[in-house]
């Protein structure tokens, strides 16, 4: 998650595709990027960006010729809003400070009292987020 909760382009495109690309595993065929692309408004670009992590994961995979695309090959009830935006923003923090704070160099770390209050937010946000699956966004 991107500063105070907010999701950044890349977690909330990459909710769209992966909703769009776990369609196909209950229907078995393939969706072409450049399909989402049109559909969705997204960039084929970015598109082509976000598929990368999905497919190291083992989450999709393509497959090639005329009707070709991809294909998620995870059972979307198995897949939670957090691993999906964990695995999209390698452990997200509603703020920097939450993470690694030597990267930040904050000089108030360690006497900090705000941070207990967004950790427990961040916390919240990730027990809510385990309990919403991808197949459960899908039956809307």
């Amino acid at each position: 998650m991107s500063f105070f909760g907010r999701l950044s382009s890349r977690e909330h495109y990459g909710l769209r595709l992966a909703l769009r690309l776990a369609s196909t595993y209950y229907d078995g065929a393939p969706v072409s990027i450049k399909e989402v692309s049109d559909q969705e408004g997204i960039s084929l670009k970015y598109l082509e960006q976000l598929v990368v992590p999905l497919k190291e994961a083992g989450w999709i995979k393509s497959i090639r010729g005329r009707d070709g695309g991809y294909l998620m090959i995870r059972n979307p009830e198995t897949v939670t809003l957090k691993d999906l935006i964990w695995l999209l923003d390698n452990k997200p923090f509603m703020i920097e400070c939450l993470g690694d704070c030597s990267a930040t160099k904050c000089p108030l770390d360690k006497k900090c009292l705000s941070k207990n209050a967004w950790k427990k937010i961040q916390d919240a946000m990730e027990e809510s987020m385990t309990k919403i699956k991808i197949s459960d966004i899908l039956k809307k």
